[in-house]
């Protein structure tokens, strides 16, 4: 089971019935894709300050790696980004659907639910680092942490990679 970047807006409600079922079906591994955020607290100021600081080095990196002018740029900013900060900054309840967490939430959410932490194998890892090394950009950095993959920027982390078993 692949989850890059969708359990984050299953509702909390919801969230524990989801990975039951998909812990019932024994998928031989889930793996969990999510940003390095936590944009899911109950109060506004913290969920600004984060958003702040998180955004802030997603566009740094965008900064670096795209020109200011260039129209992929443009269409990530406006179609991705810009909707998640108005979500996260402008709204409550059950209309912000951006809750994001941070790894450590999502350990104590998987592990809670039954599924154990499988660290990612050597390849996958070298793999990661290879692709990454492609790119002429230097503030990207790729760290481990307990088997688990985290891009950043800077010294921010930006998407956190984790793969678990039932």
């Amino acid at each position: 089971v692949n989850t890059v970047n969708r359990l984050h807006r299953v509702p909390g409600n919801h969230l524990g019935n989801l990975l039951s079922m998909i812990r019932d079906q024994a998928p031989n591994i889930v793996t969990l894709v999510e940003q390095e955020a936590s944009h899911n607290g109950p109060y506004f100021l913290g969920r600004f300050l984060e958003a702040l600081h998180y955004y802030s080095a997603i566009f740094d990196s965008l900064d670096a790696t795209f020109p200011v002018e260039s129209a992929p740029r443009a269409k990530v900013e406006q179609y991705i980004f810009a909707p998640e900060i108005r979500n996260i900054v402008a709204c409550e309840g059950e209309e912000r659907i951006e809750r994001h967490e941070r790894l450590e939430k999502w350990r104590k959410i998987m592990e809670g639910k039954g599924f154990k932490g499988v660290p990612l194998s050597p390849n996958a890892v070298t793999q990661s680092r290879i692709l990454l090394g492609l790119y002429s950009c230097d503030g990207y950095r790729l760290t481990e942490d307990k088997g688990c993959l985290l891009l950043g920027w800077q010294d921010r982390a930006i998407i956190a990679a984790s793969a678990w078993r039932c």
